[in-house]
């Protein structure tokens, strides 16, 4: 059966690439998982679909012709990050399988602790166009079940003291007498007697006992499969998922000498239940931040603290800057518009956020603007040259609105008195390709601020 949930697995990720990725650079905060940050990361789902029994005891080599059995189950989940998760899953099904004038048929349920891992995590660091997840999932467990042989027509064995043909009928269990031992699939090691029934977790002796329920037979399971799911909403996913249970014996059709342990495989249709606050995201559903990594590594570069120290001392001599230029008087009937740098703020890798220091130099700003109504502002952003020119493009007129909103909503200056302009990686000031390794990503992450003169 593995080449069966290899070719599902093949066509599961056909589908996705075959979708569209969604544009990092159109990301929300709540998207991108963030270390420190809460997430949702329980659920619950319910599903229900067929079972498939490979066992000796059938009579198809993949899917039955009859017979379809159904089960329900259920999952209780954790999310530990974006693309690993645990999941507790119980499951009860009934059983039938027929070959040779026999078949077999009981109930069972299992409960297995399984281990997921979302595929496109890996892949492409997120969901599929924010829609899609694709899981494989690996576990073990327990599987307790009962079951019973029967014949399945009629008799053909001779009795050699009457010389007469016994009959069974269907419902009959099948009692296994001495006539019968050299019939291939009876039990006679294991501690099994020719006069006993064909049962499991029924007594197996007297006239009465294929009706007298014991000790379920219980089994170790490994469970393994494929799955996907598609979000919804905040709150509700829907799915399906293949997983294949690999037992550890070969007593659930009570055929006891058959050559492979036996196995069973539930293709479930599932929708789940997100448990959490309805303003947050599931673990599962973010993106990778990028700028983890960048950190990490970040804080063991020596080159990094002096970076540091250059940014601080950069802003300093921003700050002390005068934000308002001389004017040039023009005997002319033509208005004559020159810029002059007048403040720049810095901001952090892959970060569109206002720091502290960035606060000050835009408060001096809007000082000066408040002082003259008829002053307008430029803001121009820019990037460093890590990313795709895209990002850039719009990482750089994130920043651009981030230094506009404090300027409008915390100073209540009019927003028709700016201009934005975002360059993305453009223009570097420094050249890190040429100057490296003296070259400063930092002072190509910046907002400058031109005070238009009229």
């Amino acid at each position: 059966m593995n080449k069966y949930i290899l070719l599902l697995s093949v066509f599961i990720l056909s589908i996705a690439g075959a979708t569209a990725q969604k544009d990092f650079g159109q990301l929300s905060e709540e998207q991108i998982y963030r270390k420190g940050n809460k997430y949702n990361t329980w659920s619950v789902t319910v599903g229900v679909g067929p079972v498939i029994y490979y066992t000796d005891v059938i009579d198809y080599t993949v899917f039955p012709s009859s017979n379809w059995k159904f089960a329900p189950t259920v999952m209780i989940s954790k999310q530990f990050n974006r693309p690993w998760g645990l999941d507790l899953q119980w499951l009860k099904a009934d059983m039938y399988g027929q070959k040779n004038h026999r078949y077999f048929e009981g109930d069972l349920y299992d409960i297995t602790l399984n281990g997921t891992f979302n595929i496109n995590q890996l892949a492409i660091f997120g969901p599929i166009s924010d829609k899609w997840n694709i899981y494989a999932k690996l576990g073990i467990g327990l599987t307790y079940f009962r079951s019973k042989l029967y014949r399945l027509t009629p008799g053909s064995y001779t009795d050699p003291e009457t010389g007469e043909i016994e009959f069974l009928n269907p419902g009959d269990v099948l009692k296994v007498k001495h006539v019968y031992e050299n019939v291939a699939g009876y039990p006679t090691p294991h501690g099994w007697l020719s006069e006993d029934y064909l049962v499991q977790g029924y007594e197996r002796r007297g006239s009465d006992a294929p009706d007298k329920e014991t000790k379920r037979q219980n089994e170790i399971v490994i469970p393994f499969g494929i799955g996907v799911k598609y979000r919804v909403s905040k709150s509700f996913d829907i799915g399906t998922e293949v997983l294949m249970r690999k037992m550890n014996g070969d007593n659930l059709d009570v055929n006891l000498t058959g050559a492979d342990n036996d196995s069973y495989m539930l293709a479930s249709v599932n929708l789940t239940y997100k448990i959490g606050k309805k303003n947050k995201r599931h673990a599962s559903w973010t993106y990778k931040d990028f700028n983890m990594n960048y950190k990490r590594r970040r804080n063991d570069d020596p080159m990094a603290h002096k970076l540091d120290s250059l940014k601080r001392q950069i802003a300093l001599i921003a700050s002390m800057d005068s934000v308002k230029a001389d004017t040039s008087t023009i005997v002319t009937e033509s208005v004559e518009y020159k810029e002059t740098v007048t403040a720049s703020i810095f901001f952090d890798f892959d970060k569109s956020n206002i720091t502290k220091d960035a606060h000050m130099s835009l408060a001096k700003v809007a000082y000066v603007m408040n002082q003259d109504k008829s002053l307008r502002v430029k803001i121009v952003g820019y990037t460093d040259e890590r990313g795709s020119y895209e990002y850039n493009v719009k990482l750089s007129q994130r920043r651009c609105q981030a230094a506009l909103k404090v300027l409008v909503d915390e100073y209540d200056i009019d927003a028709d008195r700016f201009v934005i302009d975002y360059k993305g990686e453009a223009e570097l000031l420094s050249d890190t390709q040429k100057l490296a390794p003296r070259g400063l990503h930092l002072v190509n992450r910046r907002v400058d601020l031109f005070v238009i003169i009229e």
